[in-house]
């Protein structure tokens, strides 16, 4: 049962988010925060923005790697509500706090009503560090905490840049509160903008009425790509679905298949049965069922069994490892697996997200499966410059994460991506939010270094990227395709 509960913390695969840009972290608390201040000697002051839930103590770790400008809670779990006060000077408490290439207002760009200062700029976001996705987010923090910890001691100073600090609230993944807190993030904490939050479909219609960009996020609705302010970093589900089953059909010669779709909370689910119809047509076989299931349940039985009913020659899991590993229960109940005696119709199947306690917990039977699949290279083995650096930084600043989490390489690479695109626009001495929407509307072909490919244009339904690589557990591990499939 420890296992069990371990694997349930390790909840939804795509859930983590926050800001994925060059950023020294601020996380707002109602209490007694502790500044960790010149952590790596670099001189830069640690900064308190924003009032919220302090987090959870594996975020907190993840924080206090020696990044300077980062704010620790004391590792104790608040309640992840908004209280107002103090928290709308913190703009004001920032340019005499971070050191940087400039203090005071004598840069052309100073504007703090968008959180742009000489000597740093506020990046806003939520995520969800507390209940059953804490640990989740702990290891998405502490691979954008690599990131930050790289760029302030390493590119900053020898370029001459200023800091980034961003405000970010745990929203426990409810969709009200990440409006509430995005709403308080432009209006109170005026961060010029938002990095990531767990619930795009709750923010997509404030963003566009407020011109309000939010740049990396990892998509986790399908308005994620159908937003002007929304510059995503992933393929779509429409895109993603084909080439799943392409993929499938291209390895065991499929002729129908069955999904289990998992949901985050409030999602425009049409979108979704969408992408599998398209994905259907697009490669010329059957979809024989399609069930919904919540990202956070641990009971599969119901939608398993309707799925095995159609006697499906692929089956698509879910994503997130614990609402996965409960269908694999499901699937020793019945003795289901590809091949088997019980299940001959069954040629292959696919769930997962990369993550290393998937495999400790359903080996042998999932051996031969494929997960959602990576749009990066895998991280033990690259040999770009980019994809070293990760590794070194991961080593050196977050030793306990699992590099393989497509969330943990996310997070720090979207800093490398943000760096990029204001170098490439020649705005990060003149930073405004126009400036950022129209520079990511003109950004790319990017090729990042990690495998996968960014162009942000300005047409929507926006598509960074139309490939992936796909995923497989082999023994005792997931193990990364170098062939990419394509749209």
């Amino acid at each position: 049962m420890s296992v069990l509960r371990k694997v349930m913390a390790l909840s939804c695969a795509v859930m983590m988010v926050t800001a994925l840009s060059a950023i020294a972290v601020v996380k707002a608390d109602h209490k007694n925060a502790k500044v960790v201040a010149n952590g790596s000697g670099n001189g830069s002051d640690g900064l308190v923005a924003g009032d919220s839930a302090t987090a959870a103590n594996g975020a907190t770790a993840g924080a206090n790697v020696g990044a300077a400008g980062v704010t620790s809670g004391g590792g104790s779990t608040g309640s992840g509500t908004a209280t107002g006060g103090p928290a709308a000077s913190s703009g004001a408490a920032a340019s005499s706090g971070a050191a940087g290439p400039s203090s005071g207002t004598s840069c052309a760009d100073y504007n703090p009503g968008i959180g742009v200062f000489c000597d740093h700029y506020l990046v806003g976001g939520t995520t969800v560090l507390s209940g059953p996705l804490a640990v989740y987010g702990a290891q998405g923090l502490k691979g954008g905490q690599a990131w930050i910890t790289y760029y302030n001691t390493q590119i900053a100073p020898k370029e001459h840049l200023r800091q980034a600090k961003l405000v970010w609230y745990d929203d426990n993944l409810d969709p009200q509160k990440t409006l509430s807190y995005v709403q308080r993030l432009h209006d109170v904490d005026k961060v010029l903008y938002i990095g990531g939050v767990t619930s795009p479909e709750a923010i997509a219609a404030y963003l566009q009425q407020t011109k309000f960009p939010m740049i990396g996020d990892i998509g986790l609705s399908p308005k994620s790509w159908t937003n002007r302010y929304i510059f995503p970093t992933t393929p779509s589900d429409a895109v993603r679905d084909t080439i799943r089953i392409k993929e499938a059909k291209a390895r065991f010669n499929i002729g129908t298949f069955a999904v289990i779709q998992d949901v985050l909370p409030s999602v425009d689910t049409g979108p979704l049965k969408k992408a599998w119809a398209d994905a259907a047509s697009n490669n010329g076989v059957k979809e024989a069922d399609y069930n919904e299931i919540a990202s956070t349940a641990s009971d599969c039985s119901g939608q398993f069994s309707h799925a095995i009913a159609t006697r499906p020659e692929y089956l698509v899991l879910p994503t997130a490892s614990a609402v996965m590993l409960a269908c694999l229960r499901e699937a020793r109940k019945f003795s289901v697996q590809p091949g088997g005696s019980n299940s001959k119709w069954l040629k292959g199947w696919s769930g997962g997200s990369n993550l290393q306690v998937e495999v400790d917990n359903c080996k042998p039977l999932c051996e031969g499966m494929y997960s959602i699949g990576t749009v990066f290279n895998d991280p033990r083995t690259a040999t770009s410059p980019q994809m070293q650096t990760f590794r070194q930084n991961m080593a050196k600043y977050a030793p306990d994460v699992d590099i393989t989490s497509f969330i943990t390489i996310n997070y720090y690479h979207s800093g490398w991506i943000f760096y990029n695109l204001t170098k490439s626009a020649g705005i990060q001495n003149n930073l405004t939010r126009e400036n950022l929407v129209n520079a990511a509307e003109h950004f790319g072909p990017f090729d990042t270094g990690f495998g996968n490919v960014v162009q942000w244009t300005t047409k929507v339904p926006r598509e960074p990227w139309t490939c992936g690589y796909p995923v497989v557990v082999k023994g005792d591990h997931w193990v990364f395709d170098s062939q990419k499939f394509c749209f």
